[in-house]
């Protein structure tokens, strides 16, 4: 489900959020009672992102992936897609922009302005812009014409400088064809590995121990180690001191109705015939096959297994065409008005986008609704208990902060309120132990006595006071002389192994028989079978390294330049056969992987421009990270 996310994060069946008019929930995490004033998160040089902004942007892209895979998506995902820290760096990288922009003189008229707003989808009717719609639209994101205007020129501004960064990335055929060829050739691979640990004709010396230890003396560091002791509040163990009012509902469900509104959606599956418009003879096979498979689907044949058998969108095909439930304004205006035109169980006339040609097919309505105040009644009150418990277990951790900083023992402060304290055993950064990893970080940046600030772990908040610190320290052979002697055995398995490897290694380059070869030596010979040389070789994992060395192999040159060192084992490798790349279907996609492929080129010029922008930005001082995002997001 994650890998299917990523994949359609910027499907042609997507808009992009940033730009998008969207409804702002309201983000009430551990904070949210004391925003009144805006906090820094970061600086650039003389602007500020805030911690609200951040919220803001962050809050935006739950919501954009919430529409699109509804209950599919869940916290997990989006810690896992890394949305926080996303969020920032969106904001980073819009000042970055906007800063070489002014630097540039770059200026956006405000007839480009209102060409672009009109020009929204979302502020149509029947194709045509119209005002009241665009009113509303603000209204319910609660954004006056001037704010989403200024957004807009921002917006515009930041296309413009990015069409200069993007304009030196070029793709010439060749380029494409040598690239898609590097891709999807398939190529079969023999291979025997060298595992170090398997040499054991290894001797250390007392004078070579001495010697190992003397060189790498900071490798057998005895690290910091702390004692601490600590408070957890947890929201729950406040909650039944939380009393939530008729009245506090009945507003809550007046100020965030589109909490509890859900517009009018269509479960639909597709089919994708990928064309390219410029290719007339091309396009008509694929319209014709597009038909085909429609008056298939017509005549009964199960559409979820035609989207498998045909669809060449390879991120919805094994999911028989699935794209889950969209919603007005979400999709280009094509594939909506189909998809709204459409009755539960309807197939699509044959659409031509510029990605090709689409069937689709609902399998579900759900009209537009407001679910009405009695039936949310409960959630809200929990959503409030919730809030008003993690105001409660705040409050009381920051009391705890307050007594501890001025010199009151945790312990006291713990007995007065009734609160169960915890201790910890001496630990190092290295030493598994039963405390959070981020209590963990805390303690060990700590000196004796200090206490941490109120810290977050998950839902639950902590201080915590460090009892004991002992620093690291350089310790004398005797006492790790165990790690060191070792550490020194598996260095000289591997020069080992190693050696033999590339010893090997040149007597096959000079002609020697891989197989015989390896059975002289008493290896085994793995083969991989056929596959595409840009994907894992099957049995072996993959490496930079590696796929660097399987570019460059071929039938005249079958050997890489040296063993590759891979998961604990040195490979030879020897390129047995290849299946060269199916010429006809490169031909009908050569100009779409061409096009896949600039993009590609785009986007890692636009981010080595940016982090190379963002450097000089740190080293001249005019970066600052006020706060860390983990705690504040």
């Amino acid at each position: 489900m994650l890998d299917f996310m990523r994949r359609h994060a910027q499907s042609w069946m997507i808009k992009a959020a940033l730009g998008a008019v969207v409804v702002v929930f309201i983000f009430w995490g551990i904070w949210s009672p004391r925003e009144g004033r805006e906090r820094d998160l970061v600086r650039i040089g003389d602007q500020i992102i805030t911690v609200a902004e951040a919220r803001k942007h962050y809050q935006n892209l739950r919501e954009s992936y919430q529409s699109i895979y509804g209950e599919k998506f869940t916290e997990e995902m989006a810690k896992k897609l890394g949305l926080k820290e996303r969020a920032v760096k969106d904001l980073i990288n819009k000042i970055l922009l906007l800063q070489e922009a002014q630097r540039l003189g770059l200026t956006v008229s405000s007839e480009e302005v209102q060409a672009s707003i009109q020009n929204y989808p979302a502020f149509q009717k029947d194709g045509v812009f119209d005002k009241d719609t665009y009113l509303r639209a603000l209204q319910r994101a609660r954004l006056t014409a001037k704010e989403f205007e200024a957004n807009q020129m921002q917006m515009l501004l930041i296309s413009k400088i990015q069409g200069l960064i993007l304009s030196s990335a070029k793709v010439s055929e060749k380029e494409a064809s040598d690239s898609y060829r590097a891709t999807f050739e398939k190529v079969n691979l023999d291979a025997i590995s060298l595992l170090p640990a398997d040499i054991k004709d290894v001797s250390l010396t007392p004078e070579e121990v001495r010697g190992y230890f003397s060189k790498h003396r900071e490798q057998f560091k005895i690290p910091v180690r702390v004692k601490a002791k600590y408070l957890l509040f947890d929201p729950k163990d406040y909650s039944k001191q939380v009393q939530i009012t008729s009245k506090e509902v009945e507003d809550y469900y007046q100020n965030n109705r589109e909490k509890f509104s859900q517009p009018q959606r269509a479960k639909i599956r597709h089919i994708l015939i990928k064309a390219d418009a410029k290719e007339t003879e091309a396009s008509a096979r694929a319209r014709k096959k597009a038909e085909s498979i429609r008056e298939e689907a017509l005549k009964g044949k199960d559409f979820a297994q035609l989207a498998k058998q045909y669809s060449e969108d390879t991120g919805t095909q094994k999911q028989g065409g699935e794209l889950g439930y969209i919603s007005r304004g979400q999709v280009i205006p094509e594939i909506e008005e189909a998809i709204f035109s459409l009755k539960v169980g309807g197939i699509s006339h044959v659409i031509q986008t510029p990605y090709g040609f689409h069937i689709l097919k609902v399998d579900e309505i759900q009209e537009a609704r407001v679910e009405p105040l009695e039936k949310v009644r409960d959630q809200i009150q929990s959503l409030l208990r919730t809030r008003q418990a993690r105001e409660l277990a705040h409050d009381e951790a920051d009391q705890a902060y307050a007594v501890a900083s001025k010199g009151k023992p945790l312990d006291i402060f713990a007995r007065e309120k009734n609160l169960a304290i915890k201790e910890t055993s001496l630990f190092s950064l290295s030493e598994k132990i039963e405390l959070d990893p981020k209590l963990k970080d805390a303690a060990l940046s700590l000196s004796k006595g200090e206490v941490s600030p109120v810290l977050r772990v998950g839902e639950t908040f902590a201080v915590l006071q460090v009892l004991e610190r002992h620093e690291s320290r350089t310790p004398e052979l005797k006492e790790v002389e165990g790690k060191v002697s070792e550490a020194l055995r598996q260095e000289k398995q591997k020069e080992k192994a190693l050696a033999k490897a590339r010893e090997i290694l040149e007597r096959l380059k000079k002609g020697g028989d891989f197989k015989s070869l390896a059975s002289r030596e008493g290896f085994k010979v793995e083969e991989t079978g056929f596959f595409e040389r840009g994907a894992e070789p099957p049995k072996i994992g993959s490496s930079e390294e590696l796929q660097k060395a399987l570019s460059s192999l071929s039938l005249k040159n079958p050997y890489p330049e040296s063993p590759i060192f891979l998961n604990g084992k040195y490979f030879i490798l020897r390129l047995k056969e290849i299946k060269g790349i199916d010429q006809a279907r490169f031909n009908s996609q050569k100009e779409n992987y061409r096009r896949a492929l600039l993009q590609q080129k785009q986007e890692i010029v636009l981010e080595n421009w940016l982090e190379g922008v963002l450097e000089q930005a740190k080293a001249k001082g005019k970066f600052k990270m006020m706060q860390e995002v983990s705690e504040v997001l």
